[in-house]
């Protein structure tokens, strides 16, 4: 069975084995012809037409005319193409200096081989490590070769990193396919695992405030400060955040919130977000004191739930006289049955916790009254954000400040609810 099936990889190499890689990559071009296109692009813009005067430069709709083929490692194939160029793809490409392509004695495996018809052949060497190129290597290979096939003498220089960055931007198009999708995002998240260093999106300034680098600069922040990188998660309404096991919270989240063409990120705690949570929370002492940074912003957030699904947010009183209630009623964060919900929301806006307004109390009649629901939780949760604008974001990550700012602050937060993250966090 041939390599570049999906389903059989190599199961004697490392994942982090750069032949895996390779692997993963021509997977991903045999796959999606979005993927596909842009590498053949790529290369046309690094192929310099002045080597070979007499020929065209690299033209997509020229190359895929009589069709491709795609394969690796490959040991000495027949090559017969009128023309072979050699392509070397590595972490950077400033100061290497590769020139001279020719025929050469040596026995060859090539880590990819893309053959076009009897146009062209593409042999590619994959090096993650810039400092690990033999150049020998980028010569083909007598054996098996036509005396026919012309050479290209220079060969084209490929980076990850530029690599990575089409496919990042390749995710906000919307005519890209859910199976082309979740490869990318996939390939993505195994760059992300196991070659960390061709992620060129080590700063927020570099993502040039495009939604899809920012979240995935995000997710990078977020794996930098926990001791599981496992534990950081995605949600699709919501956005990267991390899984925590304590009573009072399960999520914590780092949240982009673009507005225009301005954009912020919001760290974001939600206390008692289920009943059960809320229990937690309030049996415990809460000391709003220990937020010495006045960016913090501190909110109530009761909401109504049946089962799983949250169905109508309350706006609520100030959150000092919000945490005392709940505190001194924590015996009242119960599930109410249906015929006890009005008198108990009616009780909490007689005593100011919850605002009443005919908004909410549309949204309480149309998903609660006018439905079949047996029951209600109440979940008096308690919100703190701490923004920061991206203009501020951009300049601490540039430092390499931001992912220990958002550590700290987070511990801070925790510590208002006498949690300990030290179990979650790295030191």
């Amino acid at each position: 069975m041939e390599r570049l099936n999906y389903f059989n990889p190599y199961n004697t190499k490392e994942s982090n084995h750069e032949d895996q890689l390779t692997r993963a990559y021509l997977v991903l071009l045999k796959h999606s012809f979005h993927v596909f296109s842009l590498f053949i692009d790529y290369c046309r813009t690094k192929h310099d037409p002045d080597f070979q005067k007499s020929e065209e430069p690299l033209s997509l709709a020229k190359l895929i005319e009589s069709g491709w083929e795609i394969q690796t490692q490959k040991g000495n194939p027949l090559i017969d193409t009128d023309w072979l160029l050699s392509i070397l793809i590595t972490d950077v490409e400033d100061n290497i200096d590769a020139s001279n392509i020719e025929k050469s004695e040596r026995n060859a495996v090539y880590d990819g081989i893309i053959t076009f018809g009897k146009n062209i052949t593409f042999i590619i060497e994959n090096k993650p490590r810039s400092w690990n190129i033999w150049f020998e290597q980028l010569n083909p290979s007598r054996e098996n070769l036509s005396e026919d096939t012309k050479v290209y003498n220079q060969p084209i220089i490929l980076e990850w990193k530029e690599i990575i960055k089409q496919l990042n931007l390749l995710l906000s198009l919307q005519t890209l396919s859910g199976f082309e999708k979740i490869m990318i995002e996939d390939f993505l998240a195994y760059i992300d695992q196991n070659f960390p260093h061709l992620n060129p999106f080590d700063n927020l300034s570099l993502c040039k405030g495009n939604q899809e680098l920012i979240y995935r600069r995000i997710s990078q922040i977020l794996k930098s400060i926990v001791k599981n990188p496992e534990v950081i998660k995605y949600h699709r309404s919501w956005g990267y955040y991390i899984e925590v096991p304590y009573k009072q919270i399960r999520e914590i989240g780092l949240i982009l919130n673009i507005d225009g063409d301005k954009w912020i990120l919001e760290l974001s705690l939600y206390f008692g977000a289920s009943q059960s949570q809320a229990k937690a929370l309030y049996s415990e002492s809460i000391n709003l004191n220990l937020l010495t940074d006045t960016t913090w912003k501190v909110f109530s957030n009761f909401h109504i739930s049946f089962r799983s699904s949250n169905l109508v947010w309350f706006r609520g009183c100030e959150p000092l006289n919000y945490i005392n209630f709940w505190t001194n009623n924590v015996e009242n964060i119960y599930q109410n049955k249906r015929n006890e919900v009005r008198e108990y929301i009616d009780w909490l806006y007689e005593n100011n916790i919850l605002i009443k307004t005919p908004e909410v109390e549309d949204q309480l009649t149309n998903k609660f009254f006018n439905t079949a629901i047996p029951n209600l939780n109440m979940c008096p949760e308690l919100g703190l954000i701490y923004p920061i604008i991206g203009e501020l974001a951009e300049n601490m990550d540039k430092k390499g400040k931001l992912a220990g700012f958002v550590k700290e602050k987070i511990i801070e937060c925790l510590k208002v609810v006498n949690i300990d993250p030290s179990n979650i966090f790295i030191p």
